[in-house]
């Protein structure tokens, strides 16, 4: 049997697995979207992915941890809603790429 902490990392790690292939399939639209913009657009895309990734991980740190709260649970609330920003921006993007 796996003690309490055995299984808290556990569930972390297997969100943080979730996230990471939510976080690959984004970089590959993003870099086939890229690849069809001019270099202004290209270099307008740049700017405001940076700017999304900046919001995403200050909303997500908001919505997860607050003063009274910590520890396990606000770590998974933290991954999910990265999880869940990124699988959101991939369909706006691949929204997008389907106009070019």
């Amino acid at each position: 049997m796996f003690s309490q902490k055995e299984v808290d990392y556990t569930g972390e790690t297997e969100l943080y697995k979730i996230y990471e292939k939510a976080d690959k399939e984004l970089n590959t639209v993003y870099n086939q979207l890229k690849k069809k913009l001019t270099a202004n657009d290209q270099a307008n895309l740049v700017t405001a992915q940076k700017d999304w990734i900046k919001f995403r991980d200050s909303n997500c740190k908001f919505q997860s941890y607050s003063e009274d709260e910590g520890g396990v649970i606000a770590n998974k609330m933290y991954i999910d809603c990265r999880t869940q920003m990124t699988i959101d921006r991939t369909k706006e993007l691949k929204s997008l790429l389907s106009d070019f």
